[in-house]
């Protein structure tokens, strides 16, 4: 059961012969062939693409896989009826923008709708997009195949996959048939075209649905699916990002508030519906977790209070970077300290600096995990944070990145950071006696175990106090990068 468990970080194909030729490393039933851009890529391992050939899939039979990352490879050199055979015979497929050609991928459908074990298939997410990245083309399979084989699994992530309108039709029609689909992602496809309610009846069959920015059509359309919604819907995952104007306030409003994880990452919508929403969350919401991220409206019309209480109810929020005002903000911050749910908090890119600093600091330290990248604060509630957090915290994590806090003495900043896990002070303009009296703070009895700096912030810092800290990772980043959870994922290996 312990061999079964293991996870291997990463395998290079060429190695894989080596690792599942081991007895007990046969056994493993998680294997990531992925991610050239990973730690061991950049510290120069390899780096060139990892491109798999039909020794490497053959070496794959040795193991009774259940889950299998081929995430950014290179499978344009397998046989097309080997990689079939090899992929529909494991659960968890995750070919997220691997290179296949149309053979492979015909060849894999077909051998899906004859026979499969395959219960997920990620070909394409909503994930940021690299350089080289390419992405599986699907509009060469039949719409009936499409349809059919999809419809035998339970998770799929095909979205910018260019789906047709005909695949995308008879996939909806074969869902209000017989279907064991319950993930779909279809983000950045068009389904326009398609029957407004055969469509809004086989996606509120779904529990997780990803249509970001998926063209749902104009007028009357994108209100068939929210009213659909509002009557009856099985979906407790839903991300959107499209433009929404055109649907009815109300049904806008009650439709979303039945959905327990909401991602609205620029969503183009009215100031009515703004209102609405944040006022039909106030008195009846099922919401639990809200991305609300990059979304502008016409913030006098929504009401502070209205707004905080809804928000104070959610478990998980991320409103990143998206429309709140003064009143709005200090009437969150006041009921947070007061009582909240919040477990999870991210206000990166907003301003502050309105809230009084003893209302930010006691709200704050009521969350377990903060992020506040680059958001406006003066240096009383930087340092009020800490002083408030070295007495007592239920933080775990704190991303200050891109905030200065050269100002806060190095001994209050140092309280405070050993009390918390996860400390990020990104592009922070830490002094090297700030960052070295963390380091020296950290024993057996504190509480950090990582540390995120600058590089150079960290350059500065005497060997010696390296050495002697109980700090088990100090991270150096050349660049702060804001990627917090930034889209849908299908899967939790």
């Amino acid at each position: 059961t312990l061999w079964k468990a293991l996870k291997l970080l990463e395998v290079h194909p060429d190695d894989l012969m080596t690792v599942l030729g081991l007895p007990r490393l046969s056994k493993i039933e998680h294997i990531k062939i992925s991610d050239r851009n990973s730690p061991r890529a950049s510290r120069g391992w390899w780096t060139d693409p990892m491109s798999m050939v039909d020794e490497h899939v053959e070496t794959l039979k040795l193991a009774n896989l259940h889950i299998l990352d081929i995430s950014r490879c290179y499978l344009h050199d397998i046989d097309a009826k080997l990689l079939c055979e090899v992929l529909n015979n494991i659960e968890v497929v995750n070919a997220n923008r691997a290179n296949f050609t149309d053979e492979q991928l015909l060849a894999i459908f077909q051998g899906m709708n004859d026979s499969t074990r395959m219960k997920t298939l990620i070909l394409n997410t909503t994930e940021e997009i690299e350089e080289e990245d390419l992405f599986a083309d699907l509009s060469h399979i039949s719409p009936d195949l499409l349809a059919k084989a999809l419809t035998k699994l339970e998770k799929v992530q095909i979205s910018d996959a260019c789906l047709t309108s005909d695949q995308l039709e008879a996939l909806v029609k074969y869902m209000n048939k017989e279907n064991n689909i319950e993930e779909l992602g279809i983000a950045n496809n068009d389904v326009s075209e398609i029957d407004p309610e055969e469509f809004a009846k086989a996606m509120n069959k779904l529990e997780k649905l990803d249509l970001f920015e998926t063209n749902l059509g104009d007028q009357e359309r994108p209100n068939t699916f929210f009213e659909h919604m509002v009557d009856f819907t099985n979906l407790k995952d839903l991300a959107l990002g499209f433009n929404n104007r055109s649907l009815n306030p109300k049904v806008f409003a009650k439709a979303l508030n039945k959905i327990e994880h909401l991602r609205m990452v620029g969503v183009d919508i009215s100031d009515v519906q703004a209102q609405q929403f944040f006022k039909r969350m106030c008195v009846q919401t099922k919401i639990k977790e809200l991305h609300f991220e990059d979304c502008k409206y016409d913030m006098s019309l929504i009401n502070p209070n209205f707004l905080a209480s809804g928000l104070n109810k959610l478990t998980k929020l991320k409103m990143a970077n998206s429309s709140i005002n003064g009143p709005q903000c200090l009437e969150f911050f006041v009921r947070m300290a007061q009582f909240t749910k919040l477990q999870y908090l991210d206000f990166s890119f907003l301003d502050l600096c309105g809230v009084p600093t003893d209302i930010l600091a006691e709200a704050l330290n009521k969350v377990e995990k903060v992020i506040l990248a680059d958001c406006h604060m003066t240096e009383d509630q930087s340092t009020s944070l800490f002083k408030t957090v070295a007495i007592s915290t239920n933080i775990n994590y704190l991303d200050l990145s891109l905030i200065s806090v050269e100002h806060i003495p190095a001994e209050v900043l140092a309280q405070g950071a050993v009390k918390i896990e996860t400390l990020k002070l990104v592009d922070s303009d830490l002094l090297r006696e700030q960052i070295e009296e963390i380091l020296i703070q950290v024993s057996s009895t504190t509480k950090l175990k990582l540390l995120e700096v600058s590089f150079e912030d960290a350059f500065a810092i005497d060997d010696e106090v390296i050495e002697r800290s109980g700090l088990k990772e100090l991270r150096v980043s050349e660049d702060y990068e804001y990627d917090e959870e930034n889209w849908m994922q299908f899967y939790f290996p």
